[in-house]
Protein backbone atom coordinates (compact mmCIF):
# COMPACT_ATOMS: atom_id res chain seq x y z
CA UNK A 1 0.00 0.00 0.00
CA UNK A 2 1.32 3.46 -0.99
CA UNK A 3 0.13 6.33 1.16
CA UNK A 4 1.03 9.79 -0.09
CA UNK A 5 0.50 12.80 2.14
CA UNK A 6 0.27 16.33 0.76
CA UNK A 7 -0.68 19.76 2.06
CA UNK A 8 -4.29 20.94 1.92
CA UNK A 9 -3.44 23.22 -1.00
CA UNK A 10 -2.62 20.20 -3.14
CA UNK A 11 -4.73 17.09 -3.64
CA UNK A 12 -5.57 15.53 -0.29
CA UNK A 13 -4.56 11.93 -0.94
CA UNK A 14 -6.25 10.30 1.98
CA UNK A 15 -6.23 6.61 1.44
CA UNK A 16 -4.79 3.67 -0.43
CA UNK A 17 -6.48 2.56 -3.60
CA UNK A 18 -9.22 0.08 -2.89
CA UNK A 19 -10.30 1.66 0.41
CA UNK A 20 -14.04 2.30 0.55
CA UNK A 21 -15.17 5.91 0.10
CA UNK A 22 -17.82 7.46 2.32
CA UNK A 23 -17.45 11.24 2.44
CA UNK A 24 -18.21 12.35 -1.11
CA UNK A 25 -21.40 11.82 -3.14
CA UNK A 26 -19.34 10.95 -6.24
CA UNK A 27 -16.48 8.50 -6.64
CA UNK A 28 -14.46 7.10 -9.50
CA UNK A 29 -11.60 4.64 -9.76
CA UNK A 30 -9.23 4.51 -12.72
CA UNK A 31 -6.86 1.79 -13.88
CA UNK A 32 -4.12 2.97 -16.23
CA UNK A 33 -1.94 0.67 -18.32
CA UNK A 34 1.31 2.61 -18.82
CA UNK A 35 2.51 0.02 -21.33
CA UNK A 36 -0.52 0.44 -23.62
CA UNK A 37 0.37 3.55 -25.60
CA UNK A 38 -1.56 5.17 -28.42
CA UNK A 39 -0.90 8.21 -30.57
CA UNK A 40 0.83 11.37 -29.38
CA UNK A 41 -1.67 13.67 -27.68
CA UNK A 42 -0.25 16.95 -29.01
CA UNK A 43 -0.70 20.51 -27.81
CA UNK A 44 -4.45 21.04 -27.51
CA UNK A 45 -3.98 24.61 -26.18
CA UNK A 46 -1.74 25.72 -29.04
CA UNK A 47 -3.91 28.45 -30.51
CA UNK A 48 -5.44 31.80 -29.55
CA UNK A 49 -7.68 34.31 -31.38
CA UNK A 50 -7.27 38.02 -32.03
CA UNK A 51 -10.59 39.67 -32.90
CA UNK A 52 -9.03 42.56 -34.82
CA UNK A 53 -5.26 42.78 -35.08
CA UNK A 54 -5.32 46.51 -35.88
CA UNK A 55 -6.57 47.11 -32.32
CA UNK A 56 -4.20 44.61 -30.71
CA UNK A 57 -0.78 45.13 -29.26
CA UNK A 58 0.69 42.77 -26.66
CA UNK A 59 0.40 44.67 -23.40
CA UNK A 60 1.86 44.38 -19.95
CA UNK A 61 2.33 40.75 -18.97
CA UNK A 62 1.59 40.40 -15.27
CA UNK A 63 2.28 36.70 -14.94
CA UNK A 64 0.33 35.03 -17.75
CA UNK A 65 3.18 33.82 -19.95
CA UNK A 66 1.33 32.39 -22.94
CA UNK A 67 4.61 31.69 -24.72
CA UNK A 68 4.67 28.47 -22.68
CA UNK A 69 1.99 26.91 -24.84
CA UNK A 70 0.60 29.17 -27.59
CA UNK A 71 2.09 28.27 -30.98
CA UNK A 72 -0.37 29.95 -33.35
CA UNK A 73 -2.23 33.28 -33.20
CA UNK A 74 -5.26 33.72 -35.45
CA UNK A 75 -6.11 37.09 -36.97
CA UNK A 76 -9.87 36.98 -37.49
CA UNK A 77 -11.37 38.58 -40.66
CA UNK A 78 -7.89 39.95 -41.25
CA UNK A 79 -7.94 41.47 -44.72
CA UNK A 80 -11.09 43.53 -44.73
CA UNK A 81 -14.80 44.02 -44.23
CA UNK A 82 -15.02 47.60 -43.03
CA UNK A 83 -12.96 50.78 -42.99
CA UNK A 84 -10.89 49.73 -39.98
CA UNK A 85 -10.12 46.26 -41.35
CA UNK A 86 -9.38 47.11 -45.00
CA UNK A 87 -5.64 47.39 -45.74
CA UNK A 88 -5.58 50.49 -47.95
CA UNK A 89 -4.27 54.04 -47.85
CA UNK A 90 -7.81 55.29 -48.43
CA UNK A 91 -10.41 52.57 -47.70
CA UNK A 92 -13.26 54.90 -48.67
CA UNK A 93 -12.08 55.59 -52.21
CA UNK A 94 -13.69 52.86 -54.28
CA UNK A 95 -12.33 54.31 -57.52
CA UNK A 96 -8.79 53.23 -56.58
CA UNK A 97 -8.54 49.56 -55.61
CA UNK A 98 -4.78 48.99 -55.47
CA UNK A 99 -3.61 51.61 -52.94
CA UNK A 100 -2.54 48.79 -50.62
CA UNK A 101 -1.22 49.49 -47.14
CA UNK A 102 -0.03 46.27 -45.51
CA UNK A 103 2.01 48.00 -42.79
CA UNK A 104 -0.51 47.21 -40.00
CA UNK A 105 -0.44 43.51 -40.92
CA UNK A 106 3.37 43.46 -41.05
CA UNK A 107 3.52 45.04 -37.59
CA UNK A 108 1.08 42.51 -36.16
CA UNK A 109 2.97 39.57 -37.69
CA UNK A 110 6.19 40.86 -36.12
CA UNK A 111 4.38 40.97 -32.77
CA UNK A 112 3.32 37.35 -33.18
CA UNK A 113 6.81 36.18 -34.07
CA UNK A 114 8.22 38.08 -31.10
CA UNK A 115 5.93 35.93 -28.93
CA UNK A 116 7.49 32.75 -30.37
CA UNK A 117 4.27 31.94 -32.22
CA UNK A 118 3.18 31.83 -35.87
CA UNK A 119 0.41 33.89 -37.51
CA UNK A 120 -2.70 32.25 -38.94
CA UNK A 121 -4.22 34.88 -41.21
CA UNK A 122 -7.93 34.58 -42.00
CA UNK A 123 -8.55 36.27 -45.33
CA UNK A 124 -11.68 38.35 -45.90
CA UNK A 125 -13.16 40.71 -48.49
CA UNK A 126 -12.48 44.44 -48.19
CA UNK A 127 -15.57 46.60 -48.04
CA UNK A 128 -13.90 48.65 -50.76
CA UNK A 129 -14.37 45.81 -53.25
CA UNK A 130 -18.19 45.97 -53.13
CA UNK A 131 -19.97 48.94 -54.65
CA UNK A 132 -23.05 47.82 -52.75
CA UNK A 133 -22.53 47.33 -49.01
CA UNK A 134 -24.51 45.12 -46.66
CA UNK A 135 -23.46 45.46 -43.01
CA UNK A 136 -24.68 42.49 -40.99
CA UNK A 137 -24.30 41.30 -37.40
CA UNK A 138 -20.50 41.62 -37.10
CA UNK A 139 -20.22 45.16 -38.47
CA UNK A 140 -18.56 44.05 -41.70
CA UNK A 141 -19.71 44.03 -45.31
CA UNK A 142 -21.05 40.53 -45.87
CA UNK A 143 -20.97 40.59 -49.67
CA UNK A 144 -18.47 38.91 -52.02
CA UNK A 145 -16.20 41.11 -54.16
CA UNK A 146 -17.66 42.64 -57.31
CA UNK A 147 -14.58 41.45 -59.21
CA UNK A 148 -12.77 38.34 -57.97
CA UNK A 149 -9.65 39.22 -59.97
CA UNK A 150 -9.36 42.49 -58.06
CA UNK A 151 -9.57 40.46 -54.85
CA UNK A 152 -6.97 37.99 -56.21
CA UNK A 153 -4.56 40.86 -56.93
CA UNK A 154 -4.98 42.15 -53.37
CA UNK A 155 -4.19 38.80 -51.72
CA UNK A 156 -1.34 38.19 -54.18
CA UNK A 157 0.20 41.58 -53.32
CA UNK A 158 -0.21 40.89 -49.61
CA UNK A 159 1.59 37.55 -49.90
CA UNK A 160 4.41 39.20 -51.88
CA UNK A 161 4.79 41.88 -49.22
CA UNK A 162 4.93 39.29 -46.45
CA UNK A 163 7.62 37.33 -48.29
CA UNK A 164 9.60 40.53 -48.86
CA UNK A 165 9.42 41.34 -45.16
CA UNK A 166 9.86 37.90 -43.58
CA UNK A 167 11.26 35.59 -46.26
CA UNK A 168 9.62 32.71 -48.11
CA UNK A 169 10.72 30.00 -45.67
CA UNK A 170 9.26 31.85 -42.71
CA UNK A 171 5.93 32.68 -44.37
CA UNK A 172 5.55 29.07 -45.49
CA UNK A 173 5.46 28.10 -41.80
CA UNK A 174 2.32 30.21 -41.24
CA UNK A 175 -1.33 29.30 -41.65
CA UNK A 176 -4.16 30.66 -43.80
CA UNK A 177 -7.92 30.60 -43.56
CA UNK A 178 -10.70 32.01 -45.71
CA UNK A 179 -13.35 33.93 -43.76
CA UNK A 180 -14.69 33.37 -40.25
CA UNK A 181 -17.68 30.99 -40.00
CA UNK A 182 -18.08 30.95 -43.75
CA UNK A 183 -21.69 29.66 -43.74
CA UNK A 184 -22.81 32.19 -41.09
CA UNK A 185 -25.01 34.70 -42.95
CA UNK A 186 -23.98 37.47 -40.57
CA UNK A 187 -20.44 37.13 -41.94
CA UNK A 188 -20.91 36.31 -45.63
CA UNK A 189 -23.66 35.85 -48.23
CA UNK A 190 -24.50 36.72 -51.81
CA UNK A 191 -26.63 39.76 -52.63
CA UNK A 192 -29.86 37.76 -52.58
CA UNK A 193 -28.81 35.93 -49.37
CA UNK A 194 -29.65 32.56 -50.90
CA UNK A 195 -28.07 29.33 -49.64
CA UNK A 196 -26.91 28.18 -53.09
CA UNK A 197 -25.62 31.56 -54.20
CA UNK A 198 -23.82 32.18 -50.93
CA UNK A 199 -22.24 28.72 -51.03
CA UNK A 200 -21.01 29.17 -54.61
CA UNK A 201 -19.67 32.65 -53.79
CA UNK A 202 -17.63 31.21 -50.93
CA UNK A 203 -16.30 28.41 -53.12
CA UNK A 204 -15.07 30.99 -55.61
CA UNK A 205 -13.62 33.17 -52.87
CA UNK A 206 -11.72 30.21 -51.43
CA UNK A 207 -10.42 29.24 -54.87
CA UNK A 208 -9.16 32.72 -55.67
CA UNK A 209 -7.63 33.06 -52.20
CA UNK A 210 -5.79 29.75 -52.56
CA UNK A 211 -4.66 30.67 -56.08
CA UNK A 212 -3.22 34.01 -54.97
CA UNK A 213 -1.31 32.38 -52.11
CA UNK A 214 0.03 29.42 -54.07
CA UNK A 215 1.10 31.64 -56.96
CA UNK A 216 3.41 33.44 -54.53
CA UNK A 217 4.26 30.79 -51.96
CA UNK A 218 4.00 27.55 -53.90
CA UNK A 219 1.72 24.58 -53.37
CA UNK A 220 2.90 23.59 -49.89
CA UNK A 221 0.74 26.00 -47.88
CA UNK A 222 -1.28 25.29 -44.74
CA UNK A 223 -4.76 26.47 -45.70
CA UNK A 224 -8.32 25.67 -44.68
CA UNK A 225 -11.50 27.29 -43.51
CA UNK A 226 -13.61 27.85 -40.41
CA UNK A 227 -17.32 27.00 -40.22
CA UNK A 228 -19.87 27.43 -37.45
CA UNK A 229 -20.66 23.69 -37.66
CA UNK A 230 -22.05 23.44 -34.11
CA UNK A 231 -25.24 25.15 -35.25
CA UNK A 232 -27.08 25.38 -38.56
CA UNK A 233 -25.85 27.98 -41.04
CA UNK A 234 -27.19 29.43 -44.27
CA UNK A 235 -25.96 26.32 -46.12
CA UNK A 236 -24.44 22.96 -45.23
CA UNK A 237 -20.76 23.55 -44.44
CA UNK A 238 -19.93 19.98 -45.48
CA UNK A 239 -20.59 20.98 -49.10
CA UNK A 240 -17.25 22.80 -48.94
CA UNK A 241 -15.53 19.45 -48.49
CA UNK A 242 -17.30 18.17 -51.61
CA UNK A 243 -15.98 21.19 -53.48
CA UNK A 244 -12.39 20.57 -52.38
CA UNK A 245 -12.53 16.86 -53.16
CA UNK A 246 -14.45 16.87 -56.45
CA UNK A 247 -14.05 20.26 -58.15
CA UNK A 248 -11.18 22.20 -59.71
CA UNK A 249 -10.01 25.63 -58.63
CA UNK A 250 -12.16 28.23 -60.40
CA UNK A 251 -9.14 30.48 -60.97
CA UNK A 252 -6.44 27.98 -61.97
CA UNK A 253 -8.20 24.75 -62.98
CA UNK A 254 -5.91 22.93 -60.56
CA UNK A 255 -6.87 20.76 -57.54
CA UNK A 256 -8.13 22.71 -54.54
CA UNK A 257 -5.80 22.66 -51.52
CA UNK A 258 -7.12 22.05 -48.00
CA UNK A 259 -5.10 21.07 -44.94
CA UNK A 260 -7.53 21.66 -42.08
CA UNK A 261 -11.18 22.17 -41.24
CA UNK A 262 -12.07 24.27 -38.20
CA UNK A 263 -15.37 24.61 -36.35
CA UNK A 264 -16.84 26.91 -33.74
CA UNK A 265 -18.14 25.35 -30.56
CA UNK A 266 -19.99 27.10 -27.76
CA UNK A 267 -22.03 26.04 -24.79
CA UNK A 268 -24.93 28.44 -24.36
CA UNK A 269 -24.44 29.03 -20.62
CA UNK A 270 -22.56 27.36 -17.75
CA UNK A 271 -25.74 25.45 -16.94
CA UNK A 272 -27.00 25.05 -20.51
CA UNK A 273 -24.95 22.94 -22.94
CA UNK A 274 -25.45 23.54 -26.66
CA UNK A 275 -27.45 21.08 -28.75
CA UNK A 276 -24.59 19.41 -30.60
CA UNK A 277 -21.77 18.20 -28.38
CA UNK A 278 -18.17 19.10 -29.14
CA UNK A 279 -17.51 15.55 -30.31
CA UNK A 280 -20.59 15.53 -32.57
CA UNK A 281 -19.68 18.88 -34.09
CA UNK A 282 -16.34 17.62 -35.38
CA UNK A 283 -17.36 14.03 -36.11
CA UNK A 284 -20.02 14.98 -38.67
CA UNK A 285 -17.36 16.98 -40.54
CA UNK A 286 -14.72 14.25 -40.33
CA UNK A 287 -17.19 11.61 -41.49
CA UNK A 288 -17.94 13.54 -44.68
CA UNK A 289 -14.27 14.37 -45.30
CA UNK A 290 -13.12 10.78 -45.01
CA UNK A 291 -15.97 9.54 -47.20
CA UNK A 292 -14.50 11.83 -49.88
CA UNK A 293 -10.97 10.56 -49.41
CA UNK A 294 -9.79 13.61 -47.44
CA UNK A 295 -8.10 11.49 -44.81
CA UNK A 296 -5.26 13.68 -43.56
CA UNK A 297 -7.02 16.86 -42.47
CA UNK A 298 -6.40 18.48 -39.11
CA UNK A 299 -9.49 19.35 -37.09
CA UNK A 300 -9.79 22.08 -34.52
CA UNK A 301 -12.06 24.56 -32.79
CA UNK A 302 -11.21 28.07 -33.98
CA UNK A 303 -13.39 29.85 -31.43
CA UNK A 304 -15.66 28.91 -28.58
CA UNK A 305 -16.19 27.89 -24.94
CA UNK A 306 -19.18 29.62 -23.23
CA UNK A 307 -21.44 32.30 -24.71
CA UNK A 308 -23.40 33.79 -21.82
CA UNK A 309 -23.39 34.23 -18.07
CA UNK A 310 -25.64 36.34 -15.88
CA UNK A 311 -26.88 39.69 -17.17
CA UNK A 312 -24.76 42.83 -16.92
CA UNK A 313 -25.83 46.39 -17.65
CA UNK A 314 -25.66 45.87 -21.45
CA UNK A 315 -25.76 42.17 -22.09
CA UNK A 316 -25.13 38.68 -20.74
CA UNK A 317 -22.39 37.90 -23.27
CA UNK A 318 -19.19 36.71 -21.64
CA UNK A 319 -16.12 38.76 -22.47
CA UNK A 320 -13.65 36.36 -24.12
CA UNK A 321 -16.28 33.60 -23.65
CA UNK A 322 -15.01 32.40 -20.26
CA UNK A 323 -16.20 32.71 -16.67
CA UNK A 324 -13.94 33.72 -13.81
CA UNK A 325 -15.20 31.03 -11.47
CA UNK A 326 -13.12 27.90 -10.89
CA UNK A 327 -15.81 26.22 -12.98
CA UNK A 328 -13.73 27.29 -15.99
CA UNK A 329 -10.80 25.18 -14.82
CA UNK A 330 -12.75 21.92 -14.74
CA UNK A 331 -14.61 22.92 -17.93
CA UNK A 332 -11.31 23.29 -19.77
CA UNK A 333 -9.91 20.04 -18.35
CA UNK A 334 -13.09 18.26 -19.45
CA UNK A 335 -12.77 19.86 -22.90
CA UNK A 336 -9.20 18.57 -23.08
CA UNK A 337 -10.40 15.01 -22.51
CA UNK A 338 -13.05 15.39 -25.23
CA UNK A 339 -10.39 16.61 -27.64
CA UNK A 340 -8.10 13.71 -26.78
CA UNK A 341 -10.84 11.07 -26.96
CA UNK A 342 -12.08 12.32 -30.32
CA UNK A 343 -8.74 13.08 -31.97
CA UNK A 344 -9.40 16.83 -32.26
CA UNK A 345 -6.16 18.73 -32.66
CA UNK A 346 -6.77 21.98 -30.74
CA UNK A 347 -9.27 24.35 -29.18
CA UNK A 348 -8.48 28.01 -29.82
CA UNK A 349 -9.15 30.39 -26.93
CA UNK A 350 -10.07 34.07 -26.88
CA UNK A 351 -8.09 34.81 -23.73
CA UNK A 352 -6.39 33.45 -20.62
CA UNK A 353 -5.69 36.87 -19.07
CA UNK A 354 -7.59 39.64 -17.31
CA UNK A 355 -7.13 42.20 -20.10
CA UNK A 356 -7.26 39.92 -23.13
CA UNK A 357 -4.65 38.04 -25.15
CA UNK A 358 -1.12 38.74 -23.93
CA UNK A 359 -1.90 41.38 -21.34
CA UNK A 360 -3.08 41.46 -17.75
CA UNK A 361 -2.81 38.89 -14.99
CA UNK A 362 -3.62 35.19 -15.33
CA UNK A 363 -7.12 33.77 -15.02
CA UNK A 364 -7.76 30.36 -13.48
CA UNK A 365 -8.06 28.91 -17.00
CA UNK A 366 -4.45 29.86 -17.60
CA UNK A 367 -3.32 27.62 -14.74
CA UNK A 368 -4.93 24.66 -16.49
CA UNK A 369 -3.54 25.48 -19.93
CA UNK A 370 0.05 25.86 -18.73
CA UNK A 371 -0.14 22.30 -17.36
CA UNK A 372 -1.97 20.76 -20.33
CA UNK A 373 0.93 21.62 -22.62
CA UNK A 374 2.96 18.99 -20.71
CA UNK A 375 0.98 16.36 -22.65
CA UNK A 376 2.24 17.71 -25.98
CA UNK A 377 4.73 14.91 -26.68
CA UNK A 378 3.05 12.24 -24.54
CA UNK A 379 1.40 9.12 -25.94
CA UNK A 380 -2.13 8.43 -24.74
CA UNK A 381 -2.30 5.60 -22.22
CA UNK A 382 -4.99 2.94 -22.00
CA UNK A 383 -7.46 3.50 -19.16
CA UNK A 384 -10.55 1.85 -17.69
CA UNK A 385 -12.79 3.23 -14.96
CA UNK A 386 -15.61 2.47 -12.57
CA UNK A 387 -17.79 5.34 -11.40
CA UNK A 388 -20.59 6.12 -8.97
CA UNK A 389 -21.38 9.77 -9.70
CA UNK A 390 -24.10 12.09 -8.46
CA UNK A 391 -26.57 13.30 -11.08
CA UNK A 392 -24.94 15.59 -13.64
CA UNK A 393 -21.40 15.14 -12.30
CA UNK A 394 -18.54 14.29 -14.65
CA UNK A 395 -15.30 13.04 -13.10
CA UNK A 396 -12.74 11.74 -15.54
CA UNK A 397 -9.04 11.62 -16.34
CA UNK A 398 -6.44 11.48 -19.11
CA UNK A 399 -2.99 9.92 -18.83
CA UNK A 400 -0.07 10.14 -21.22
CA UNK A 401 3.54 8.94 -21.30
CA UNK A 402 6.39 11.01 -22.72
CA UNK A 403 8.95 8.47 -23.90
CA UNK A 404 11.67 11.08 -24.42
CA UNK A 405 11.63 12.13 -20.77
CA UNK A 406 10.35 8.83 -19.30
CA UNK A 407 7.52 10.75 -17.61
CA UNK A 408 3.87 9.90 -16.97
CA UNK A 409 1.39 12.77 -16.91
CA UNK A 410 -2.11 12.57 -15.47
CA UNK A 411 -4.97 15.06 -15.28
CA UNK A 412 -8.31 14.51 -13.52
CA UNK A 413 -11.27 16.80 -12.90
CA UNK A 414 -14.52 17.13 -10.93
CA UNK A 415 -17.04 18.93 -13.16
CA UNK A 416 -20.74 19.75 -13.38
CA UNK A 417 -22.70 22.13 -15.63
CA UNK A 418 -23.50 24.36 -12.64
CA UNK A 419 -21.57 27.38 -11.34
CA UNK A 420 -22.91 26.70 -7.83
CA UNK A 421 -21.95 23.02 -7.76
CA UNK A 422 -20.48 22.43 -4.30
CA UNK A 423 -19.60 18.75 -3.90
CA UNK A 424 -16.33 16.87 -3.66
CA UNK A 425 -15.46 13.68 -5.53
CA UNK A 426 -13.32 10.76 -4.36
CA UNK A 427 -10.87 9.46 -6.93
CA UNK A 428 -8.62 6.39 -6.87
CA UNK A 429 -5.88 5.44 -9.33
CA UNK A 430 -4.03 2.23 -10.08
CA UNK A 431 -1.20 2.49 -12.60
CA UNK A 432 0.35 -0.65 -14.07
CA UNK A 433 3.93 0.24 -15.03
CA UNK A 434 5.98 -2.98 -15.07
CA UNK A 435 8.96 -1.15 -16.59
CA UNK A 436 9.24 0.74 -13.28
CA UNK A 437 9.21 -2.31 -11.00
CA UNK A 438 11.38 -2.00 -7.89
CA UNK A 439 12.22 1.61 -8.75
CA UNK A 440 11.83 4.69 -6.62
CA UNK A 441 9.65 7.24 -8.37
CA UNK A 442 9.36 10.99 -8.05
CA UNK A 443 5.67 11.77 -7.63
CA UNK A 444 4.42 15.37 -7.98
CA UNK A 445 0.82 16.49 -7.51
CA UNK A 446 -0.91 19.83 -8.04
CA UNK A 447 -4.57 20.66 -7.50
CA UNK A 448 -6.19 23.76 -8.98
CA UNK A 449 -9.16 24.85 -6.86
CA UNK A 450 -10.99 27.87 -5.45
CA UNK A 451 -7.98 28.48 -3.19
CA UNK A 452 -5.94 29.41 -6.28
CA UNK A 453 -8.51 31.72 -7.89
CA UNK A 454 -8.52 35.49 -7.34
CA UNK A 455 -12.10 35.57 -8.62
CA UNK A 456 -13.31 33.96 -5.40
CA UNK A 457 -11.91 36.95 -3.48
CA UNK A 458 -13.51 39.26 -6.04
CA UNK A 459 -16.91 37.68 -5.37
CA UNK A 460 -16.39 38.30 -1.65
CA UNK A 461 -15.44 41.90 -2.38
CA UNK A 462 -18.50 42.37 -4.56
CA UNK A 463 -20.64 41.48 -1.57
CA UNK A 464 -18.55 43.58 0.82
CA UNK A 465 -18.71 46.71 -1.38
CA UNK A 466 -22.22 45.98 -2.69
CA UNK A 467 -21.17 45.88 -6.36
CA UNK A 468 -24.23 45.06 -8.42
CA UNK A 469 -24.49 43.56 -11.91
CA UNK A 470 -25.15 47.06 -13.27
CA UNK A 471 -21.48 47.87 -12.71
CA UNK A 472 -20.47 45.54 -15.57
CA UNK A 473 -20.29 45.85 -19.31
CA UNK A 474 -21.61 42.47 -20.51
CA UNK A 475 -21.68 39.55 -18.06
CA UNK A 476 -20.35 39.95 -14.50
CA UNK A 477 -19.34 36.28 -14.55
CA UNK A 478 -16.38 37.17 -16.75
CA UNK A 479 -12.96 37.01 -15.12
CA UNK A 480 -11.58 39.61 -17.55
CA UNK A 481 -12.20 42.49 -15.16
CA UNK A 482 -9.85 44.97 -16.84
CA UNK A 483 -12.11 47.06 -19.03
CA UNK A 484 -15.28 45.20 -18.01
CA UNK A 485 -16.46 47.70 -15.38
CA UNK A 486 -18.61 50.62 -16.52
CA UNK A 487 -19.45 52.17 -13.13
CA UNK A 488 -16.77 54.89 -12.54
CA UNK A 489 -16.79 54.41 -8.76
CA UNK A 490 -16.37 50.66 -9.05
CA UNK A 491 -13.59 51.10 -11.62
CA UNK A 492 -11.77 53.42 -9.24
CA UNK A 493 -12.18 50.95 -6.38
CA UNK A 494 -10.97 48.07 -8.54
CA UNK A 495 -7.87 49.76 -9.93
CA UNK A 496 -6.80 51.66 -6.84
CA UNK A 497 -7.56 49.19 -4.07
CA UNK A 498 -8.62 45.71 -5.18
CA UNK A 499 -6.66 44.85 -8.32
CA UNK A 500 -3.17 44.64 -6.72
CA UNK A 501 -4.44 41.93 -4.36
CA UNK A 502 -5.97 39.98 -7.25
CA UNK A 503 -2.71 40.14 -9.19
CA UNK A 504 -0.92 38.72 -6.16
CA UNK A 505 -3.37 35.83 -5.83
CA UNK A 506 -3.37 35.14 -9.58
CA UNK A 507 0.42 34.97 -9.68
CA UNK A 508 0.59 32.60 -6.74
CA UNK A 509 0.91 29.36 -8.66
CA UNK A 510 -0.95 26.38 -7.15
CA UNK A 511 1.23 24.50 -4.71
CA UNK A 512 2.96 21.43 -6.05
CA UNK A 513 3.95 18.69 -3.63
CA UNK A 514 6.67 16.23 -4.59
CA UNK A 515 7.55 13.03 -2.77
CA UNK A 516 9.23 9.69 -3.38
CA UNK A 517 7.06 6.65 -4.09
CA UNK A 518 8.19 3.02 -4.41
CA UNK A 519 6.67 1.34 -7.45
CA UNK A 520 6.54 -2.15 -5.99
CA UNK A 521 7.89 -5.41 -7.36
CA UNK A 522 5.31 -5.56 -10.13
CA UNK A 523 5.55 -1.86 -10.96
CA UNK A 524 2.06 -1.15 -9.64
CA UNK A 525 1.36 2.38 -8.33
CA UNK A 526 -1.72 3.13 -6.22
CA UNK A 527 -3.01 6.38 -4.76
CA UNK A 528 -6.32 8.13 -4.17
CA UNK A 529 -7.83 11.29 -2.76
CA UNK A 530 -10.62 13.81 -2.72
CA UNK A 531 -10.98 16.46 -5.39
CA UNK A 532 -12.92 19.65 -4.54
CA UNK A 533 -15.77 21.05 -6.64
CA UNK A 534 -14.61 22.08 -10.11
CA UNK A 535 -11.11 21.08 -9.05
CA UNK A 536 -8.45 19.87 -11.47
CA UNK A 537 -5.56 17.61 -10.45
CA UNK A 538 -2.27 17.19 -12.28
CA UNK A 539 0.14 14.38 -11.40
CA UNK A 540 3.63 13.85 -12.77
CA UNK A 541 5.48 10.57 -12.20
CA UNK A 542 9.02 9.78 -13.30
CA UNK A 543 11.82 7.45 -12.26
CA UNK A 544 14.49 9.01 -10.07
Amino acid sequence: MNLLKTSLCALALLCAAGTAFAASPSSASFRIDASQRGKIIGNKVSTINIWQFQNWKPGKDEGADLTKFVESIQFMQATGGNETRDLFVDPKNTDVVDDYDFAPLLRACHDVLNLNAKPLIKLSVPDKFSKETVIDGFSVDALPPDDYDVYYNYIHAMAEELVKEFGLEEVLSWGWGVLVEFENASWFHDKAKTPEGSRDAFFKLYDYSAAALTDVLGDDIYIGAHAMACTEGLWDERDFLDHCAKDKNAKTGEPIPIKYFACSFYDDKPDKPHGLTLAQTVERIRERAESLGLNDLRYGIDEGRILDGSMGVDDDDLIHRIVGQTYQASYDARTFKILVDNDIDYFSAWSYSSAGPYSGYPLIAYRVAEQLVNFKNAKLLGMTSEKALAEGVDCDAVAGFDEETDTLYLVAYNFKFDLDYDETADLAFTIDAPFWKDQTLEFSVMTISDADNFFCKWLEDREKYQISNDAFHWSPDSGCLDGALVDPKVRELYYSKLRPGYVEIANRAPETTTTDMPAGKDGKIEFCGTLPRHGVMFCTIRAK
